[in-house]
């Protein structure tokens, strides 16, 4: 049941992220702005992660559980870089505004490595959007911060399903807290791309 439960929500989230990244990329091809590009870089990466994940799931239900690893890894890998994109946007405001936050996590295997730069990553973005949302006020920035801090969550979770023997619950409320951070961060991209065509 709860294997099922898991593709179930990979497909919405992959649903969702691929939704984000149509939207991103038709505000990059219609504005040429660099931060469309690095959010449709995001939302590519944070797919092939769902796309992997399903099939590693499948897999997994049809008895190939040879590949299960590589596939986890691979999907760490993308979803590392999905969360790089989304704050290196962050970076590039923070740097012109001469700021800076950092954090270091410790690693201990390829898959956990991955979630760990998530983390570092997603805690960078976040704290700078809540910075940025103590100064104006905005409720664009906060729903942003949301999101951010879902993704967080979400990486967590990740991270410490790589360090248990029943990794399934972590999994499924990891791919829930995704779900809810990709919703959150729809809306402030849609309001910027309409933004941005007007």
């Amino acid at each position: 049941m709860f294997d099922e439960l898991k593709i179930v929500l990979e497909v919405i989230a992959l649903v969702m992220a691929i939704s984000v990244l149509f939207v991103s990329y038709k505000g990059y091809s219609e504005t040429k702005r660099p931060v469309f590009a690095r959010l449709s870089l995001a939302f590519i990466s944070l797919s092939v992660n769902f796309i992997l994940l399903f099939f590693a799931d499948v897999l997994v239900i049809f008895g190939f559980t040879v590949f299960y690893g590589y596939l986890q890894i691979g999907a760490s890998f993308f979803e590392m870089m999905g969360f790089f994109f989304l704050a290196f946007s962050h970076m590039v405001k923070a740097s012109q505004e001469k700021k800076f936050a950092g954090l270091s996590l410790f690693i201990f295997n390829p898959a956990a490595a991955f979630e760990a730069l998530s983390i570092f990553f997603i805690s960078y973005a976040t704290l700078e959007t809540m910075i940025s949302y103590h100064m104006n006020r905005s409720k664009i920035v906060l729903t942003t911060a949301l999101g951010l801090m879902s993704f967080g969550v979400q990486s967590v979770l990740s991270w410490i399903a790589e360090f248990v023997s029943n990794p399934m619950f972590y999994q499924i409320f990891s791919l829930i807290f995704q779900i809810i951070g990709i919703i959150a961060f729809s809306l402030p991209i849609w309001i910027y791309y309409r933004g941005a065509k007007s």
